[in-house]
């Protein structure tokens, strides 16, 4: 008796068949490696990026004193979020309440919407102003907190904290009253 070797016992369409996976599973597996190090260099390199955009302390400083400005508004809209909010829920049966929710959230898509404008405005504006280079940070600022001044003149100001102050929620009872 002769021994025959696996391979001998595989017939020649099955070994170029097996031949063939085996050839497609390492072009797989190289086209997933290199996948996977293309990947690794562009996250590397946002990485990088990323990090060099947080050292500039000019775009730090100039986040921070937005942030800073705004802070007292925050305060009265969340107030006036909350109240109107609470207001909606003293209603007794949720017909009600769910129409004053819908009317209140379009209300506050169309305070999105005005944002949204002021913002692309202020981006078209900005690109036709000149730059001005040799102005420091502090007269940036300065300058900024100015111009907040004059449009908070211009804007509605948020409702006094006092009880005279009408919520969202009485204004569209009123409303609903008049109907």
């Amino acid at each position: 008796m002769s021994e025959r070797t696996p391979e001998s016992s595989i017939e020649p369409d099955e070994q170029s068949l097996s031949k063939r996976a085996r050839e497609t599973g390492l072009t797989l597996k190289e086209l997933a490696n290199s996948i996977g190090r293309k990947g690794k260099a562009v996250a590397q390199q946002k990485t990088t990026q990323l990090k060099e955009a947080a050292k500039d302390d000019k775009i730090n400083a100039k986040d921070a004193a937005d942030i800073q400005m705004l802070g007292s508004y925050i305060e009265s809209i969340i107030t006036i979020f909350e109240d109107t909010m609470d207001k909606i829920t003293l209603h007794p049966t949720y017909d009600e309440q769910h129409k004053m929710l819908i009317g209140f959230k379009k209300i506050l898509e169309e305070e999105v919407n005005v944002i949204d404008a002021r913002l692309s405005m202020a981006k078209r504006l900005k690109h036709l102003e000149p730059s001005q280079s040799s102005e420091t940070l502090e007269e940036r600022i300065e300058e900024r907190k100015n111009t907040n001044i004059v449009d908070a003149e211009s804007v509605n100001q948020p409702l006094p904290p006092s009880d005279d102050a009408r919520t969202m929620a009485e204004m569209v009872e009123d409303d609903r009253d008049k109907l």
